[in-house]
């Protein structure tokens, strides 16, 4: 998921980024994004809980961002994006601007879908980008809990994970086609020797380990230090399963 491509400020010998830079898109973006902050006058608050089960969900497994524990290595860094323009005054509600015109209308050529949120539920989700981009420490309270870390079963962990959105599952309704489906994962682990549920760990926190074959490396994200013994062990069972 493309939410931005690098909102840092040009700095006069900056080389250029690997990323791209997104000075020009945030000059285009700002006065959109202070019409989309009028538009919302009036409205209940963001529900920034909601933004970041969601942000975690659907654009994790392709974004950086520190405080939702996302490490996706397809799109933007977001805390990479917005550190030197946040540094440099932006303000939060400006990156939140930005960012919700971005899910609304993805750039051209871009791999992420339009709207793949939408509603107040795209609200949310810039409103917790907004809020996180390149902050220091670490959620606090109920925030702490929503998105990965608060979840315990193997199907909360798969839909928290974003999983849905690389892999096809059937008793999950997923049909993401970026990785291989999941519903031979038993036999193909199986295949593969020794103990299934290791197999599974293993693929999970060091996905390039073993690539499937038609599928290329690099592209899903490690889960280390990420998901707790528990919840390798939760996602493992369930993956392995019968639906």
């Amino acid at each position: 998921m493309s939410l931005a491509r690098n909102t840092a400020s040009r700095k006069r010998s900056a080389r250029p980024s690997a990323r791209g830079s997104l000075k020009p898109l945030i000059v285009a973006l700002v006065v959109a994004a202070a019409a989309l902050s009028l538009a919302a006058c009036g409205r209940d608050e963001a529900d920034l809980s909601n933004g970041k089960a969601l942000f975690v969900e659907q654009c994790g497994s392709c974004h950086i961002l520190g405080r939702a524990g996302t490490a996706g290595p397809t799109g933007p860094d977001l805390d990479a994006a917005f550190r030197s323009a946040l540094a440099d005054g932006m303000d939060r509600e400006t990156v939140e601007g930005i960012v919700h015109k971005q899910i609304l209308n993805p750039r051209k050529n871009s791999v992420m879908p339009a709207e793949l949120v939408s509603g107040d539920d795209a609200r949310d989700v810039a409103a917790y980008v907004g809020f996180a981009a390149a902050r220091s420490g670490e959620d606090q309270g109920a925030l702490a809990a929503a998105g990965l870390s608060g979840a315990t079963t193997g199907e909360q962990i798969f839909t928290a994970g974003g999983c849905a959105g690389c892999h096809t599952l059937a008793k999950a309704n997923a049909t993401g086609n970026i990785g291989p489906s999941l519903d031979d994962l038993a036999a193909v682990a199986a295949d593969a020797g020794g103990s299934p549920e290791d197999f599974v760990i293993e693929s999970v926190l060091d996905p390039d380990a073993v690539v499937a074959e038609g599928f290329q490396p690099g592209v899903m994200p490690s889960y280390e230090g990420r998901l707790s013994e528990e919840q390798l062990q939760a996602l493992a069972e369930y993956l392995l399963e019968g639906g």
